[in-house]
């Protein structure tokens, strides 16, 4: 497969870094990739662009991806790998703006990107934006900070 064209960032991003070959997020906070870095496209899914900055895989919203790279760099061209979306996302109607929402709350972290959310029984929290547990709080008394 021949290889995608670099593009050069008209701006910086924040990306999320992922592992080369399960393409899943590491964990770590987003990465700055700076104005004038080149990257290589790799997919498009979705609304996510993964792209190769300095021979790592990265990823980050397709629509940052292509106000910074002059949308030259998520069009699916042959030297790329894409996955349609599938039918169903193509017809599906706009979600409601009314009911039940999450609504989530950054919390202050020494080392990772933390948010939680507060539901019924407790927090649902999730760390780096991957993966989501259930921490049991019935009264809600958790005020964010580690145990001392």
């Amino acid at each position: 497969m021949p290889k995608a064209p670099s593009i050069s960032l008209t701006k910086l991003i924040e990306a999320t870094k992922l592992h080369p070959r399960t393409g899943l997020s590491l964990g770590q906070p987003p990465v700055t990739v700076p104005y004038g870095a080149l990257v290589e496209p790799v997919s498009a899914e979705r609304d996510r662009q993964r792209f190769k900055y300095l021979g790592e895989l990265y990823e980050c919203g397709s629509d940052l991806f292509q106000s910074a790279s002059g949308g030259g760099g998520s069009a699916a061209g042959p030297a790329m790998e894409t996955a349609p979306p599938p039918a169903a996302e193509k017809t599906a109607a706009p979600v409601a703006a009314a009911g039940p929402r999450l609504e989530w709350e950054r919390l202050r972290s020494s080392d990772h990107a933390v948010t939680r959310a507060s539901v019924p029984g407790g927090w649902l929290v999730t760390v780096g934006g991957t993966g989501v547990t259930f921490v049991p709080d019935p009264k809600h008394r958790w005020d964010g900070a580690s145990a001392k």
